[in-house]
């Protein structure tokens, strides 16, 4: 008995199945196959550095997370204490870091969107200080605006109060963007480099 073919959703195979599978290939086509890779360290490796001698150490605090990274051959350790913002999103609106200089002196790295006016400054203010502290812009790239602060007195004393600033800087659009966060564990992420 010669059975007739019947369409395959005549046959009890769900249409979208075919089609999520690709379905047959075409007649005289090669079934492709998908391609695969090996992903890449996140960790970008210092060209000097030899293959397994370098590390990084990630170790969350509240609200920071402090990410060291360390040179084994030559037991040298860079770290910094970070601080991401994200809208509801999860984009980012908003990152500084706290690092300290080759002469060990510490400062604020912070990163804003890349639609800030080049003159712009990004405004830092505290509970209980009248004037904010002000940062102006080293620069802007296509994917981030830079401002650097040295941590002096006022940094400090807001870090050891576990303070709640709000970040506030504009956009060339004319647009404030202001955001409110916390210092809290900062200090315990300071305390733990050492």
């Amino acid at each position: 008995m010669i059975r007739q073919a019947t369409p395959a959703h005549r046959q009890g195979i769900p249409l979208a199945c075919l089609i999520l599978l690709g379905g047959a290939p075409a007649a005289g086509q090669e079934p492709s196959s998908p391609v695969y890779r090996i992903k890449a360290s996140e960790v970008v490796v210092p060209a000097e550095v030899p293959t397994g001698q370098y590390q990084r150490i990630i170790r969350p605090f509240e609200n920071w997370t402090l990410i060291c990274d360390e040179n084994l051959k030559e037991r040298k350790k860079v770290c910094n204490i970070t601080q991401v913002i994200e809208d509801q999103a999860g984009k980012s609106v908003f990152s500084w870091s706290l690092a300290a200089t080759e002469g060990g002196k510490p400062y604020f790295l912070l990163r804003a969107p890349p639609d800030m006016p080049s003159d712009g400054k990004v405004s830092l203010y505290f509970d209980g200080r009248q004037n904010p502290v002000d940062v102006s812009l080293q620069g802007c790239n296509e994917t981030v605006c830079v401002g650097v602060v040295p941590v002096g007195p006022i940094l400090r004393g807001q870090i050891a109060n576990a303070a709640n600033p709000r970040i506030s800087f504009p956009t060339v659009s004319g647009e404030t963007i202001t955001v409110t966060t916390s210092l809290a564990g900062l200090d315990k992420a300071l305390a733990a480099i050492n």
